[in-house]
């Protein structure tokens, strides 16, 4: 299979119509269309690191979550921290592909995959890219402990708000879910789990009485990269998962 053939197989799966108006997502990076896929990387970010590791593993594509060109580049050169990276894969002869509001938005895709791993039941959508459903009555405290366990963020680096209200039903959004704090009251959350807010949110939350688990961007969004992996391999196409948190040592694998 060709890199082209690659991604076009992937716009079947991950549809292009489900992108937000604002964001950049499906092809990055594309050496040579025609190249033979040999193996694949499924990241949440094209990070040096993930490059590395993609030249040392010998995959000629990576696949992420987040785009690695988001903002159109007036330039590319290596004092860049997206331009040095670009230059490294061109170099390398690695493509880049990256899906990120339409795999947060798709069934099956971040939310859906975060709301099964956390446990909930019930599951809908109450935004695009939006989960809600229902969970076992239990404190926050135990709710954020279950959540830090099943997406395996330390509890210590979770931030709560506590409403005092019981944990019942859940509304979710992956990564920054800052501007839809009001969306899941009004779809009738109690609890509100995200990856990022700012510390204004953190006062709407305790003054609108919801409950709030803020677990990471990182966190949140990590639960994917092994979708990323099944559905590549299902293609027939060996691929690897590399994982890490931005404030990690790195090595190569």
């Amino acid at each position: 299979m060709t890199v082209e053939q690659l991604a076009k197989k992937l716009d079947e799966i991950i549809s292009p119509e489900l992108s937000e108006a604002w964001d950049n997502d499906g092809r990055m990076i594309i050496p040579d269309p025609n190249a033979e896929v040999t193996r694949v990387l499924c990241t949440l970010d094209c990070t040096t690191y993930a490059i590395r590791n993609a030249i040392h593993l010998g995959c000629n594509v990576i696949i992420t979550h987040h785009p690695l060109v988001f903002k159109p580049l007036g330039r590319v050169t290596p004092d860049d921290s997206v331009g040095k990276r670009v230059i490294e894969c061109i170099k390398n002869n690695i493509a880049v592909l990256s899906y990120h509001t339409r795999l947060d938005s798709m069934e099956g895709g971040v939310n859906d995959v975060l709301a099964e791993t956390i446990g909930l039941t019930n599951v809908s959508a109450f935004l695009p890219y939006g989960r809600i459903g229902d969970y076992e009555p239990c404190n926050l405290k135990d709710f954020a402990e279950q959540v830090s366990d099943s997406i395996q963020i330390p509890y210590e680096e979770l931030i709560l708000v506590h409403s005092y209200k019981k944990v019942r039903r859940v509304a979710l959004v992956s990564g920054c879910g800052k501007d839809e704090i009001a969306a899941a009251i009004k779809a009738g959350a109690d609890t509100f789990l995200t990856g990022e807010v700012m510390h204004n949110h953190l006062i709407d939350c305790k003054e609108l009485g919801l409950n709030l688990v803020c677990a990471t961007h990182y966190g949140t969004e990590r639960v994917i990269v092994p979708v990323l992996k099944e559905m590549i391999e299902n293609m027939g196409i060996e691929s690897f998962v590399f994982t890490y948190k931005p404030d990690a040592e790195m090595e190569i694998i």
